[in-house]
Order: C-alpha cells, then structure tokens, then sequence
C-alpha cells in the first residue's frame, strides 16, 4: 500500500523528468567503474509542433512525519545498499578483481577491492552496490522516499534527478551528520584541496546534501577543432590565440565563416546544442537559472542566445540541428565534415576521434564579450553525485563508511589521480594542457535540471524545419517557465 499511495504522489514528478532526461554517464573520477559513454540527454529537442512553451507543473513531494529507523542487516551485520544506475565495483559481493569483466588495472583494482573487505571488518557491515537501471532510479528516488522507508541507504545519481530530491527535502544535510571530525574537514576543504570527497551547496541552500569522490574532473567538455582544416585556411591555431587573450566569439564566428563549404557538406561548426549553450553561457558570466530569479532574459544570457542564433540561421555556418539522430550532430567530425565541434575524451574514444587521418586539437571555448578568460566558469555541476536520504538510521555512519570505501588508495594522490587511461584519448599532450589551463572552475546552472525542456532547437535551424523563435522571442516565451520551476525549488 505504501508503494501505491507513494507512486501516485509521485507520477507527476516521473512524467516530467522522463520528459526531460534521456540518459547519463558514468562516475569519472573512477575508471573501473566509469560507463565508456554518455548520452547528454534529448534536452527538450521538441518535434516540430510548437504549441507554445511547457507549462510547469509542481510535483506533489508529501514526506512522512517520521524518525529515521532504516536498518538492514544480514548476518548479523548492518547492510549498507547504494543504489545507483550502472554496474559498481567492488563491494562486499564481489570476491575476485575479475568479477568486474573491464578491469583495465590489477593493482589498483586489488587496492579497491581490499578496501572492501577493510570497511566489512572496521564498521561491521555488509556493503552492495545495486543497479536500479537509468530510468528505474528516477522512479525509485523519489517513490522509496516518499514512503518513508528508501530502498538505499545512499543514492548515487545524475543532477537532473539528484538536485529536484535534494530540493523538495528528500535527502538528509551533512551538516546534521555525525561524520567523523576527520572525514568533514576534508569534505568541506576549499575546492581543489580535497583528498578524498569533495561537496556541492546549491546555490539558495543554507546546508550541503551533495558529495562525491574528489580527484580531476574528466569529464569536461572543450571545443575540439581540426587542425589541418584550419592550416589548410592559413587560420591561427586556436590554442595561440587562447594564449594571447584572442580567442574570442568574434575569432569563433570569423573562423566557422572560412571553414564552412556547404557544397562539400562542411560546416564550420557541429556538434550538441546542450553542451554549446551552457559553455558559451559561461563564458559570458551567464546562465539561465543559477539560483531562485531566472536571467533567461539578462541581457548577458541575450548575448548568448542571439550568438547562437546568427551562427545557426543567419551565417549559417553551424550544420542544422538533426532532431531525428542526435549522435549524428557531433560524430560527422571523424569524417572531416566540421571544423569544430564538442570533444571530451569518451567522444574522441567513441566517434573515431583516436583514428582520424588529420590532427585534432582542443581549445577552451571562446570568451564572449561580457565574460573573462581568467575566471569563467568551464564546468557545470553536473554528473554524477551522492545523497545519503531521509529516514536513514546513523546517516553520519553510512557517510563513514562511504568516505572510507571511497579512500581506497589510502590519501595517496599518486594512485587517485594516476589517469593515463584519460590521457591517452586527449590525443595530445597540447590538449592536455589547455584542459588543465582551465579545469576545476565550477559553474551552476540548473539549466537541464529543472524538468522541463529548454527546447531551444526551436531557436535553431533544423534539418527539417527553420528556426522558429529569436532570441527575444525565445526569451520572453521562456522566462515565466523557468521562474515557475525555480519558485517551486526555492520555496
């Protein structure tokens, strides 16, 4: 009964985040337990039938007045479930290093798994990773919590479903915790200077809910280019012109205007819409809804949009939108078809960027007229995160636990942060430096986040269909949406 009355409170909440996600990556500071891939999501691609904006509907999130009193044990021992969306190694099922079939490091793989078997003996605990399926813990968060008894004692999972729980209450403040004084002032250090967990605050927020492990972020996008085309146009490298403080929205658009030849099929941009907008809004000290007022119509986000719009339909110079194939949009690069496009080292690894016959650099993206170089933001919280849930007995406890699990390499930065396998799909030790020029610099926006579809494919030109909204039109359609949404998180 408690399933049924807590599913039905919860259908909205699953109607609109299953409108808004498509799917998710993997844990990337981990490379044994790291999904080779990432889907970013349909993002509100929209089908061609403009009824107008969404209207925002604020999900029913009713908690039960409770104590926390969730305790599993098996032999004795307390049970310690993390649910997440993919298979994790290792925990206490596991017996042999070969029980992950992608092992790609003996050593560090045995540390990990010793680790285990460490935490089984110091807290008393049985330890399992449960993988409830992308779509399955979406539905799990919030039903499992709304009944009062969750069906793990920790969560890990991608911000478009981890951030709507945290902020309709559902998760408990680490600040409440009774964590080891050892373990918190590592967790709260200044960013950068975390040796095993590292946190978020949502902006708004007075307390912390969010955690995971600490180490290089690899998953940052950067705009990937191909050299040879740009040589072949006697156009400066990218990475010079980032140096000298050129790289900039003018130096962009004035390169996509040489490189594209629409009669080879060749545009000088192509790649994910997602992931273009939320960089170029950083880079123009923007976002869209970075706390409880949007700036969807700042003029700084205009900047942005109307940027995207030219590129898209006025110089048409960025190759249009293909709502039908969403891998398309950026892969065509392997084949030589665009001058720049969205990289990142599973993208290189996945679409043939590793075996292509010309030479591929990556470059931060361009900084836009109100943005610096020095300072903006090069990375979304986004990913993935731990929540440890309401109702949860001793969650200070399963912190611990989790903290020490996390630890296996004992606070020996050698062996957390030893990444070749990232390395070697940067394609060059040059990418690698200007990655790290500007890795770490953490921006917020809950652009993707809010469920709903930002739909700006319909400010785009598409494969099939010309852009639909300006700028402004786009903005002013937009703005009461976002605001609905943030109201309802911010309340």
């Amino acid at each position: 009964m408690k399933r049924i009355f807590a599913l039905l409170l919860s259908f909205v909440f699953l109607f609109v985040m299953l409108a808004a996600c498509g799917g998710g990556g993997g844990d990337d500071t981990n490379p044994d337990s790291s999904p080779g891939t990432e889907n970013p999501g349909n993002g509100g691609d929209g089908d061609g039938d403009d009824d107008g904006p969404p209207q925002f509907v604020a999900p029913d999130y009713t908690l039960p007045d409770k104590d926390a009193d969730v305790y599993r044990t098996k032999d004795g021992r307390r049970h310690i479930i993390i649910g997440s969306f993919y298979d994790m190694y290792y925990d206490s099922t596991h017996t042999s290093i070969f029980d992950n079939p992608s092992v790609n490091d003996p050593e560090t793989a045995q540390m990990t798994l010793d680790r285990v078997r460490y935490v089984e003996d110091k807290y008393n605990v049985y330890i399992e990773f449960v993988n409830m399926t992308w779509d399955g813990i979406m539905e799990n968060i919030p039903i499992s919590i709304m009944s009062g008894w969750p069906d793990a004692d920790v969560y890990m999972g991608d911000t478009q479903f981890v951030i709507p729980a945290v902020l309709n209450g559902m998760a408990t403040a680490l600040e409440d915790m009774d964590i080891d004084p050892e373990f918190y002032n590592d967790l709260f250090a200044p960013p950068g200077e975390n040796i095993v967990m590292e946190n978020v605050k949502i902006p708004g927020q007075d307390k912390t809910y969010m955690f995971r492990g600490a180490g290089l972020n690899t998953g940052m996008y950067m705009l990937g280019y191909n050299r040879d085309m740009l040589q072949a146009k006697g156009l400066e490298d990218p990475q010079d012109l980032w140096d000298k403080g050129e790289w900039t929205w003018d130096k962009f658009r004035e390169y996509c205007r040489e490189l594209t030849d629409t009669s080879q099929d060749i545009y000088g941009y192509a790649g994910y819409w997602t992931n273009f907008l939320q960089s170029m809004l950083f880079s123009n000290d923007t976002v869209f809804a970075g706390g409880p007022i949007q700036t969807v119509d700042s003029p700084k986000t205009l900047e942005v949009l109307n940027f995207m719009y030219e590129l898209y339909n006025v110089d048409k110079t960025a190759r249009p939108w293909n709502e039908d194939d969403w891998a398309i949009n950026n892969s065509l690069f392997a084949e030589g078809k665009s001058g720049f496009w969205i990289s990142a080292f599973w993208i290189n690894e996945e679409f043939g960027g590793l075996e292509t016959p010309f030479d591929i650099g990556m470059v931060p993206f361009p900084v836009g007229p109100s943005g610096n170089k020095d300072t903006m933001a090069t990375t979304n919280v986004s990913g993935n995160y731990y929540f440890i849930p309401r109702y949860i007995k001793d969650p200070g406890e399963v912190f611990n636990i989790m903290y020490d699990l996390t630890n296996w390499y004992d606070g020996d930065l050698e062996y957390r942060d030893d990444i070749q396998w990232w390395k070697d799909r940067m394609i060059s030790e040059a990418n690698i430096e200007y990655y790290m020029k500007v890795a770490g610099r953490m921006g917020f926006d809950l652009l993707m986040d809010l469920g709903f579809g930002p739909s700006v494919p319909y400010m785009l030109e598409t494969t099939t269909r010309p852009a639909e909204y300006t700028a402004i039109q786009y903005a002013e359609t937009y703005k009461q949406v976002y605001q609905d949404a943030l109201d309802n998180y911010f309340k």
